[in-house]
């Protein structure tokens, strides 16, 4: 259902928006890869409608689906440390999804690459210490010599790289309060928030 959010907006904009509270009250985190699920649900109908699996960036679906994220994003609010946990799970699983096909040509990009521009409407969510448990994450599943290539494949991993470098000043405003807490290792305390492939379509 909540993948028709923006499609079916002005006809039921405002039961889904409220049912959309409703589950991300119950539990934020399972609320966040709900929303994830039904964004690749999206992706890979787009896929089964291309030319080979790809996608075009620059086509009216592909646009709709990046809208449909950004209007994800918003339910999250402003209160960063609030959505810290499920901002990073819903990261964490959509780069596992984005990377997780590898093609045989190992110069070549995996082919749901381009998922990280979707991706990439959720960063401005994300704690800049939080950016860089990302980045770190990220790095470490794509092949050291991959993206060395700068073909136009591999760009919506370059944008999305440079938006965890440089995109903290977009990030939501945080209570000073926030920095006083002892940090924990993110990168144990999501793993089990990976995305599988069973999952059924949201």
């Amino acid at each position: 259902m909540f993948k028709h959010y923006v499609k079916c907006y002005n006809e039921y904009g405002d039961i889904i928006k409220a049912t959309l509270g409703k589950a991300r009250e119950i539990n934020k985190i399972n609320f966040a890869l709900t929303l994830l699920l039904s964004l690749i649900a999206v992706f890979k109908e787009l896929q089964q409608q291309s030319d080979n699996d790809i996608i075009s960036k620059n086509s009216h679906e592909f646009s709709d689906l990046k809208e449909l994220a950004k209007r994800f994003a918003l339910t999250f609010g402003f209160d960063a440390i609030k959505n810290r946990e499920p901002v990073i799970a819903l990261h964490r699983a959509g780069i596992l999804f984005a990377v997780g096909d590898v093609p045989e040509d190992p110069v070549a990009a995996p082919t749901r690459l381009l998922f990280l521009e979707v991706l990439n409407e959720f960063n401005n969510k994300l704690l800049k210490q939080d950016k860089k448990v990302i980045l770190s994450f990220l790095d470490r599943r794509i092949s050291p010599g991959m993206p060395s290539s700068r073909s136009e494949e591999w760009q919506p991993l370059v944008l999305y790289r440079n938006s965890l470098l440089h995109g903290e000043t977009d990030q939501a405003p945080v209570a000073k309060r926030a920095y006083a807490r002892k940090r924990r290792d993110h990168d144990d305390e999501y793993d089990d928030y990976e995305y599988e492939e069973d999952h059924n379509d949201a």
